[in-house]
């Protein structure tokens, strides 16, 4: 069984930071975008998110951690 991939553009993720609070992104001012993508390596087969201000990556999530991913 294969993922199906995303194919939308993602418009804010929710993270869970511990201790029953969380905190989001949303592209906007700061951030330019949010992609989702996946490690290489050892992790290859987990998915993650980044978070993108221009052309910098400013946060990087694993599903693991995601609470939530909202798509334009």
């Amino acid at each position: 069984m294969s993922e199906h991939p995303v194919e939308q553009e993602i418009s804010k993720v929710v993270v869970a930071q511990g201790h029953g609070w969380s905190e989001s992104y949303q592209t906007g001012t700061e951030v330019t975008r949010i992609e989702a993508c996946h490690k290489s390596g050892l992790h290859a087969d987990i998915p993650y998110v980044r978070v993108w201000e221009n052309e910098k990556c400013v946060a990087e999530f694993c599903q693991h951690n995601i609470v939530g991913v909202y798509f334009k």
